[in-house]
């Protein structure tokens, strides 16, 4: 007969596995960063200076001594020339149609509690990213600009409502609400109520940015 596993030891279990899930996410995060500096010739001083992001805060990520940021990330990603996906969801799989749901890379930002799923495939041949994104009631997630290589996106809200600051402007959306924007630009996204939001993010690689 098997062992009977009392509800504190069943919660205790579940928090360890999810402790072990996001360790296991840190250190391929950090393997992936540093593969992407190396790739580009960078050492972190040289990353560090491009990102304003300090020498030893990049290395304790890339050693997953310490659980990124999304506005930290974002900051490495722009410097790098790559998206937050190719390293959140690190894209080093081959090009495929399908992606099971189960299959879907999950990502939670450890400051705000922003979570973002990858819901499209790595490297699809259409070029077209979805990104799935639940933030929670009271939470703000803040971009800085991004330099080289920008890109747009449309940001099409399925429950709750979000407020966009870029620059000085903000936009508040909600339920079907539809926004296109660019990355050039100092973004936040901020949610004022007090239910959770949930959005998704589509980009294309390689469109060009335009003015909102």
């Amino acid at each position: 007969m098997g062992a009977v596993l009392l509800p504190g030891k069943v919660r205790m279990k579940t928090r360890t596995c999810k402790e072990m899930d996001q360790q296991k996410l840190d250190r391929a995060i950090g393997r992936r960063l540093k593969t992407l500096r190396t790739q580009g010739g960078m050492t972190l001083n040289e990353l560090a200076v491009r990102s304003g992001v300090s020498r030893a805060m990049i290395g304790r990520v890339e050693r997953a001594q310490s659980s990124a940021t999304a506005a930290l990330l974002n900051k490495l990603c722009a410097a790098l020339d790559v998206t937050l996906s190719d390293v959140v969801a690190l894209a080093e799989k081959p090009p495929e149609r399908l992606m099971r749901l189960a299959d879907q890379p999950h990502w939670r930002d450890p400051d705000s509690g922003y979570r973002r799923r990858h819901a499209s495939p790595p490297d699809a041949a259409s070029g077209i990213e979805i990104i799935v994104v639940d933030l929670p009631a009271g939470a703000r997630v803040s971009y800085s600009p991004w330099g080289r290589n920008a890109f747009t996106q449309q940001l099409l809200m399925l429950e709750g409502a979000v407020c966009v600051h870029i620059d000085a402007k903000s936009v508040r959306l909600r339920d079907g609400d539809c926004l296109d924007f660019d990355v050039m630009r100092a973004v936040t996204f901020e949610n004022e109520t007090k239910q959770d939001a949930r959005y998704v993010i589509i980009t294309r690689r390689g469109t060009s940015y335009g003015k909102m």
